[in-house]
């Protein structure tokens, strides 16, 4: 079986010049029939009107008429002419044979007339004093002259086509060249580099260009995805070896000193079970975090959610939260998704703010879009730090980070609704210390 070689973009760009060049030579070629033969009808209307000028100017009123013909016709043999003059006729020699093979002929465009001894232009003329005049000239070697001349013009263009088939190949292989190089570096990139990998961007041409841009900015959010995906495997593993190692110790205690010791039983469940509540509630909160929840829509009022949450929260922080909410604000979303967004906004605001510190709460609407507004009094956070709170696990006060409970995903499940629903969320600075954040989530129609 016959191997198929692959299309590249050489041999396309170069079938496509040949072509294109090919197609351009045969239209030069028609071009030069079509002159060739425009010229040599004019050539033999020129002919023909001279002799007849000449017959209507200078014919002879004498006898010597027919020399007169055979004069003019002496400069090319399978000329004819015939002159009707009343109830005589005068012709020139051979012009009873040439008017017969014309009379007998194969075909005809307009004044061509074809036969088998060659081509002739007829023409027919009347005269004053009732006189006609029939003129035949042979074209033959005009015609031979042009089509010399066409097969030259072919065999030329032939060679040119066949000595411009390495030209063209090596244009269109440096034409495509940039194009190559990037397909190599394209298959020289491991997609599990623990290195920022990039292609090397030509000046031109542009599309070459446009395309190795854009497959950089792909690798590279494809390289902050997975160092991010890295980064969080490591902090999950550290999140839950902790309460893991502590659990099993207690295990341990228990196993080893359970019988001797009952009153170590109580104090060793106690620990089991907080910690296992913290896992479990980290565990949920990654479900949370990668969409592993209910995508059921519905109507949510919610002034009600923030109401709800801040008595919840009062409870368990020496807080004073003041709220500013409207009656009623509906808003279409699913279910739980506001509640965790606010329960994240306020714990978080509640763990980094002092005892008895004021919160407050805001919720408004107006310009077409919600507006929901947490401001504490905390120690704030760093500008170069306000994207990084977003990300999971990150804690910008590592010191604190053992004595202020929290997984660190709370923010970063905040932005994952905001971002849900098409919204976004800022931090500013609040006055005279602390942190604002505000959510903007754009109203349904």
């Amino acid at each position: 079986m016959k191997k198929i070689q692959p299309v590249t973009a050489t041999r396309q760009l170069t079938k496509l010049f040949l072509g294109l060049f090919a197609t351009i030579l045969v239209v030069i070629n028609l071009l030069f029939v079509i002159t060739a033969s425009d010229l040599i009808y004019r050539y033999a209307d020129d002919q023909a009107e001279e002799v007849i000028e000449t017959i209507e100017e200078d014919w002879p009123e004498n006898k010597n008429r027919e020399t007169f013909l055979n004069a003019y016709v002496a400069r090319q043999d399978d000329d004819a002419i015939e002159v009707l003059d009343g109830q005589e006729k005068f012709t020139s020699p051979k012009a009873h044979k040439i008017f017969k093979r014309i009379d007998h002929r194969s075909f005809a465009i307009k004044n061509l007339q074809l036969t088998q001894h060659g081509v002739y232009y007829l023409r027919r003329e009347k005269l004053y004093h009732n006189r006609m005049v029939k003129i035949a000239i042979n074209v033959d070697d005009l015609i031979k002259l042009a089509g010399w001349l066409l097969i030259v013009t072919m065999l030329i263009s032939l060679g040119v086509i066949i000595f411009s088939i390495p030209a063209i190949h090596r244009l269109a292989h440096r034409w495509t060249k940039p194009l190559t190089n990037l397909s190599d570096e394209v298959d020289t990139t491991t997609p599990q580099s623990n290195q920022l990998q990039k292609l090397t961007i030509p000046q031109q041409p542009l599309e070459v260009k446009k395309v190795a841009q854009s497959f950089n900015q792909l690798l590279e959010r494809q390289y902050q995805v997975m160092q991010q995906e890295k980064e969080f495997i490591a902090n999950a593993s550290h999140e839950l070896k902790t309460p893991i190692a502590g659990i099993l110790g207690h295990v341990n205690l228990i196993r080893r000193h359970g019988k001797q010791h009952p009153e170590l039983i109580a104090k060793s469940l106690k620990y089991i079970d907080q910690e296992t509540q913290r896992m479990s509630q980290l565990v949920n909160e990654l479900l949370i975090l990668e969409g592993h929840h209910t995508k059921t829509m519905t109507e949510v009022d919610l002034s009600k959610i923030v109401d709800s949450e801040v008595k919840s929260l009062q409870g368990a922080y020496q807080r004073k939260f003041i709220t500013k909410l409207p009656p009623k604000v509906f808003y279409r979303m699913t279910t739980g998704d506001f509640q965790s967004l606010v329960h994240n906004l306020l714990e978080n605001a509640a763990k980094y703010s002092p005892v008895n510190s004021t919160i407050n709460i805001q919720l408004t609407t107006g310009n077409g879009q919600i507006i929901f507004n947490v401001a504490d009094q905390g120690r704030g956070i760093a500008k170069e730090n306000r994207t990084k709170v977003f990300d999971r696990f990150y804690r910008e006060d590592e010191s604190h980070s053992n004595t202020i409970a929290g997984s660190g995903i709370g923010l970063a499940i905040v932005k994952m609704i905001v971002e849900k629903y098409h919204g976004r969320i800022t931090i500013h600075d609040n006055d005279p210390v602390g942190t604002i954040f505000t959510v903007y989530l754009p109203q349904q129609k």
